[in-house]
């Protein structure tokens, strides 16, 4: 039986951002090195029939954008050139049990219920694959570089079985020779708060890749053994954003599950386009990310660190007197309810991006 990577990609509208990211995986597709599956999130615009677009060719004259020197090197943007197999039902766990995966699944949900609800559907999709060793969660708003997906395949071939998940570089991309993070976050668990272990550096510089802990891999680009998603289960659903990697790095260390980065693996990301998660001050990011953000803080902090809770509970009672500071009595008091709850019930708006950056602090 050959080992396959299954790469799954989820998109909620940025139809554009999307089409990059997999036209720069057909080198991956046609080594034969992966397999592609995309989960649309109930897109409210016409993703889905501009990822159908692509597949025919029919975005092949589209111009470069401007100043967007990281996707430059896949345009003009040619299309799957592959087979590929459009599912829209609900249940697609058993799809390809019997013949495995094609070069490249269109998996489109019937509604939104989150980050790892829809990466829940891709990964499940990829694991009724018999042949599938790996799954690779990577953001639609990521491009990866063409020797990515054989660092990956190396990897998983001579890296010990125990080793449940990796990380990568991620650099910023606009910014490409500037390091997001070398593949981990670190936790502080008295704050429930994270940093991007590197952030900023340039990537010649000579960077430490030790996994630390407590820490979590990257969720912009993350690769787990099939084995190890078979045992420690699948994302957390209980959020709609964010806290999932944190959760899955806890119970996998509990289970007795390794980690490791794959230094010479090296991907582009544009953080949290979607959500407003990237924005560097609390005033710019949308209430979306900033709630769920808080409330994952909270889960994680009660499941795994529960020592740390009335520190955290100090800390976030603060991040609430913080927004009314700066003039958002609104906000501040949206925090102050999500905290005395306990951040339960995690926000679910009707209608929300799903795309993926590690929590705001």
């Amino acid at each position: 039986m050959t080992p396959r990577l299954a790469i799954v990609v989820l998109q909620h509208g940025r139809w554009r951002d999307t089409l990059t990211c997999l036209q720069s995986l057909v080198p991956a597709v046609r080594s034969g090195t992966a397999r592609v599956i995309v989960v649309d999130n109930a897109s409210p615009d016409d993703s889905v029939v501009q990822l159908e677009r692509w597949i025919a060719g029919a975005h092949a004259d589209t111009p470069r954008p401007v100043h967007d020197t990281v996707a430059a090197r896949w345009w003009p943007l040619r299309g799957a050139d592959a087979s590929w197999h459009c599912i829209r039902r609900s249940d697609v766990t058993e799809q390809h049990a019997e013949h495995g995966l094609p070069d490249w699944t269109l998996d489109v949900a019937p509604g939104n219920d989150g980050f790892a609800a829809g990466m829940n559907r891709g990964i499940r999709l990829a694991l009724a694959d018999p042949e599938v060793d790996a799954v690779w969660l990577l953001n639609n708003d990521a491009v990866v570089d063409p020797g990515c997906a054989a660092a990956v395949r190396h990897a998983l071939d001579t890296r010990a079985q125990s080793v449940a998940q990796f990380g990568m570089t991620v650099c910023y991309y606009d910014r490409p020779t500037i390091v997001q993070s070398v593949g981990w976050c670190r936790w502080n668990p008295w704050l429930a708060t994270f940093h991007q272990v590197h952030d900023g550096a340039n990537i010649g510089q000579p960077l430490t890749r030790e996994v630390p802990h407590p820490g979590y891999v990257y969720g912009a680009s993350w690769v787990m053994r099939a084995s190890a998603l078979r045992g420690v289960g699948v994302l957390s659903e209980e959020g709609f954003l964010y806290g999932e990697e944190l959760d899955w790095a806890c119970r996998a260390r509990t289970a007795g599950w390794e980690s490791a980065v794959i230094a010479d693996a090296i991907v582009w990301h544009r953080e949290g386009a979607t959500v407003g998660a990237g924005a560097a001050h609390h005033a710019q990011r949308s209430e979306l990310a900033d709630l769920c953000g808080i409330s994952a803080r909270l889960r994680n902090t009660r499941r795994f660190f529960p020592r740390q809770l009335p520190a955290v509970y100090s800390s976030l009672l603060g991040a609430a007197f913080n927004r009314l500071r700066r003039g958002d009595p609104r906000r501040a008091a949206s925090v102050a309810r999500l905290v005395i709850r306990g951040g339960i019930p995690a926000p679910r708006p009707a209608r929300a991006a799903a795309s993926h950056s590690p929590e705001a602090s």
